[in-house]
């Protein structure tokens, strides 16, 4: 009985440091979501001057206007920006989106969110959150997401965790999907 007690907890603790190690992004998953992010906000800019260099533009803007019960009205802004590929399976063309910004307030608070992705897959790479907070100044969210697990660095109060992040993400690319990638 002692045996199997002492293998059963040697058993947990390597797995838990197996757990723990594996959750962690590494510096070179990083420092690659980094540089994609500099990649995407470099194509952001260049689109936005698209028209002054005779180049077709390669965005979308969505804003709506309603009514938060309890909190009263609410402009909601979303951007995504994209790239013209071509569907693996198909052969169609099909957009795909590399990064989304939304904006919107909540009563007098204003929120930012930006969205990273990696392209033709469509995965998270990066999430990041400014947000006025309760207690005035500003709260800042970043969701770091690598193949070896997610890295958080929070300034305040998150207001998201990295799993409504991703929901949230997916809905955003399933929205974007749903408005552009059809079939006539």
């Amino acid at each position: 009985m002692r045996r199997l007690f002492i293998t059963f907890t040697v058993f947990l603790m390597a797995s838990l440091a197996i757990q723990t190690q594996a959750q962690k992004v590494t510096e070179a998953e990083l420092g690659s979501i980094r540089a994609a992010y500099s990649a995407a906000k470099e194509r952001v800019d260049l689109n936005a001057h698209a028209v002054e260099q005779n180049v077709p533009r390669s965005d979308m803007e969505i804003v709506s206007h309603y009514v938060i019960p309890g909190c009263g009205p609410t402009e909601e802004v979303i951007r995504y920006y994209f790239t013209l590929g071509e569907d693996p399976v198909l052969g169609t063309p099909m957009y795909n989106v590399y990064f989304i910004t939304r904006s919107y307030n909540v009563a007098a608070r204003k929120f930012y969110q930006e969205f990273l992705f990696d392209g033709l897959e469509c995965n998270l790479l990066f999430f990041y959150q400014r947000n006025d907070a309760l207690e005035g100044g500003t709260d800042e969210t970043r969701y770091y997401y690598g193949n070896s697990g997610i890295h958080k660095s929070i300034k305040g109060t998150a207001d998201l965790d990295e799993v409504f992040a991703t929901r949230l993400a997916t809905e955003l690319t399933n929205a974007f999907s749903l408005l552009m990638n059809r079939d006539y």
